[in-house]
């Protein structure tokens, strides 16, 4: 299940991202219909307190990723794996929150001469792999994570101009 909170986008782009969700899940070996994800897009101001207050950095940024799995990574997500993060009202396992700055997206979609939709596509992707334990610490690592981002916004002809 994947809930959508905050400000409003279009019915077109939720669609969209809905769709892109999915095909992450699916492009790592998850089943989207297991899983329980909250969504929520905010301004810059919504942002940085949420930056501050859970990793005292005192800046705005583009995503946040909150998971609520440990030791995820390249593991199916499912009742058995994670017996503790099951929701007792729908049987999913939820895996956390990502945090979308949609003041940023509009800025590096300009920046990156790219469209908002396929930015926040993009955060949404990067977010959700964060989720499933990818990180961008080292080199190989962040290589491993780009390329699952491509490979995922390229099934929707979401890639970089």
């Amino acid at each position: 299940m994947i809930e959508f909170l905050g400000q409003q986008l279009d019915r077109k782009t939720i669609k969209l991202l809905k769709k892109v969700a999915k095909e992450t899940f699916k492009c790592n070996g998850q089943n989207g219909r297991k899983i329980e994800v909250a969504i929520t897009f905010v301004d810059d101001d919504e942002i940085q307190t949420l930056n501050k207050s859970e990793r005292n950095i005192d800046e705005v940024t583009d995503v946040l990723s909150f998971p609520t799995l440990e030791n995820v990574f390249n593991k199916e997500i499912n009742k058995k794996n994670f017996p503790e993060d099951v929701n007792p009202e729908n049987g999913k396992v939820d895996i956390g929150d990502v945090v979308i700055n949609l003041n940023r997206a509009h800025e590096q979609a300009g920046s990156f001469g790219h469209s908002f939709t396929r930015e926040v596509a993009y955060l949404l992707v990067h977010g959700l792999l964060h989720l499933m334990g990818y990180d961008h610490i080292d080199k190989l690592d962040s290589n491993l994570m780009r390329a699952q981002e491509e490979k995922v916004l390229a099934k929707f002809k979401l890639k970089r101009d």
